[in-house]
């Protein structure tokens, strides 16, 4: 169920362009995106919208991660003894994406940490690939 005073407001607060218009752009826009399937349902007094995307793209998505790891992991045995927020500046990756990064990296017993939690930093493990 739509609510036209709310859509109303936002159309003359200059909020949304036009009424009506967004499942149209969205789908118009994934044409570029073949592999991305855009699938709308009714639902109680809403919309559920879901994006559903071909094995291309999470393989892709993977792949990027992977080689995300595996520079993080290069960076660090060619760097050992940063820590966190200074991995992020380097590889200018966000320090959340690190920090998943180098917990992976950590649960393959391929990094340490070493030090205290204030001057300490990360480490590769001898032997670790």
């Amino acid at each position: 169920m739509r609510n036209k005073l709310i859509a109303e407001a936002f159309y003359l607060t200059k909020n949304i362009e036009k009424y009506g218009s967004g499942f149209i752009r969205i789908r118009k826009e994934l044409e570029d995106y073949p592999e991305v399937r855009f699938v709308i349902e009714e639902i109680a007094d809403g919309f559920l919208v879901t994006f559903l995307s071909g094995e291309g793209v999470s393989e892709g998505v993977s792949e990027g991660i992977t080689e995300g790891i595996k520079g993080l992991f290069d960076y660090i045995k060619k760097n050992p003894g940063l820590r966190t927020p200074a991995l992020s500046n380097k590889l200018n990756v966000p320090d959340k994406t690190i920090e998943r990064w180098l917990k992976r990296l950590k649960d393959q017993q391929k990094v340490v940490f070493r030090g205290s939690r204030k001057t300490g930093g990360y480490f590769s493990k001898e032997g670790g690939k």
